[in-house]
């Protein structure tokens, strides 16, 4: 698995979402193989290697409410693809390899402390 720094990662996701009060973004550091990437219930195919960022828009409410995704080139300025979703990435906890990339409000509740 191939993992972008922190540092990368978060000016990505920032890319594609601002940091907007009472919102979370978070941004998975394993760069995703050019092919198929899952996004809440939709697929969506790239041609080139890409972060996925995920934006909830109303952290710490139950599921099934308003958020959204984000492919970006973490190489270069492009955000490839957005798409809204009312689920995250995964029900739980993300895995290790999500980072936070804003948090104005602290509520962000879907990584372990």
């Amino acid at each position: 698995m191939n993992l972008v720094d922190r540092e990368v990662a978060v000016a990505v996701a920032l890319r594609a979402f601002a940091s907007v009060e009472g919102q979370v973004v978070y941004v998975d550091r394993a760069v995703r193989s050019p092919g198929t990437v899952v996004l809440g219930m939709e697929s969506h195919l790239v041609d080139v290697p890409c972060l996925v960022v995920f934006c909830d828009h109303r952290p710490g409410a139950n599921w099934m409410h308003s958020c959204a995704y984000a492919l970006v080139d973490p190489t270069g300025p492009t955000v490839l693809h957005t798409l809204s979703s009312d689920r995250p990435p995964a029900f739980g906890r993300l895995p290790e390899t999500w980072v936070i990339a804003s948090d104005p409000n602290g509520r962000a509740d879907l990584l372990s402390p």
